[in-house]
């Protein structure tokens, strides 16, 4: 539009274009050129502008989900056992055989023999003798000592004594009685209204003296005997142990020894050597060949089955809300200032 707003302009500029008949321009002749003037303007144009918009699709999605699935395997397995096996080996086998030798013994015989030893033998004597003796003994002796004689007095004094006094009051007290109400009442069998008396219990002050007790304090005069102790010095006699020396003969048992000669008999041992032929039992070893068990660990082959847990992966298709960006074109109004040529009127 642009473009041929300015190709207008230029052919009005160039006076190529020449006014029609038809135009009803009286006052234009034909060969003038029209004059063209160029006013500014402001246009609103629109421009397409391309936007990103989310927009919410359900899409169908298969997704592998995996699954613990119990399947049987069979596995070739050694089994160890054990079997008996028969072998063979030699051992030294310790064989005794009798065999005769001859040997020197020395024999011991027993000689009784006369022999003499000289013998300490003890003797006994009584000796009188002179020793120092203790006598104990006891003396009488007059000695002063100081008692603590107890006495008594007696002091006037002074004590609080607490006496009980009762005091009357006289005071107001709720007491339950019974009163008299008259009471109408009805006759079932006349119907006539007759009037009864009742007792009821009812509640009256009543003036009721009783007894306080009061605590007074006063003092009064007491006689009280007094303990006390006084010193006093005693002439006591007083028997003293007393110890003396005396010299005492005594016989005395004394013990001496003397030597004399004793004859006894002795069994003195004689050695002889003899020669003695014995049988005596000497051990060879000897080779033997022995057969002897073993239990020799050995494997045999079995095929077990047994449960593996196994992964597999299943197929599971679910419908899924997804936020899909969508490009959407969009109008948006711009301004723009155009300068557009005029045509004026003649005048």
């Amino acid at each position: 539009m642009r473009h041929s707003f300015t190709y207008l302009a230029a052919l009005l500029t160039t006076g190529l274009v020449v006014a029609p008949s038809a135009a009803n321009w009286p006052c234009m002749p034909l060969s003038i050129v029209v004059p063209v003037q160029f006013e500014s303007r402001i246009v609103t144009k629109y421009r397409t502008e391309y936007r990103t918009e989310f927009k919410e699709v359900q899409r169908t999605v298969k997704r592998q989900v995996p699954e613990t699935v119990f399947r049987e395997v069979q596995e070739t397995v050694k089994v160890p056992f054990w079997r008996e096996e028969t072998r063979q080996k030699t051992v030294m086998v310790p064989v005794t055989k009798m065999v005769t030798r001859t040997r020197e013994v020395l024999k011991t015989e027993w000689v009784q023999e006369q022999r003499e030893k000289t013998v300490m033998v003890p003797e006994t004597q009584l000796v009188e003798k002179l020793k120092k003796v203790l006598v104990p003994g006891v003396r009488e002796e007059v000695r002063e000592r100081i008692v603590m004689v107890p006495e008594t007095r007696l002091e006037q004094r002074d004590r609080q004594v607490t006496t009980v006094r009762q005091v009357p009051e006289t005071h107001r007290q709720q007491v339950l009685a019974a009163a008299r109400i008259a009471v109408t009442l009805c006759d079932p069998c006349t119907g006539l209204s007759t009037l009864a008396y009742q007792n009821v219990p009812q509640l009256k002050e009543v003036s009721v003296t009783t007894l306080r007790p009061v605590m007074e304090q006063h003092l009064e005069k007491v006689t009280v005997a007094v303990p006390s102790v006084r010193q006093e010095k005693q002439a006591v006699t007083v028997k003293v142990p007393t110890v003396r020396e005396e010299l005492r003969s005594e016989k005395v048992p004394v013990q001496t020894v003397r030597p004399a000669k004793q004859t006894y008999t002795v069994s003195v041992p004689v050695t002889r050597k003899e020669l003695q032929t014995e049988q005596v039992p000497v051990q060879e070893m000897q080779a033997e060949v022995v057969n002897y068990k073993v239990r020799v660990q050995d494997y045999r082959t079995e095929v077990r089955t047994k449960q593996v847990p196994v992964v597999v992966n299943r197929e599971v298709t679910e419908v899924v809300t997804e936020r899909v960006p969508v490009v959407v074109p969009v109008r948006v109004p711009y301004q723009e200032c155009v300068r557009i040529p005029v045509v004026r009127e003649c005048r």
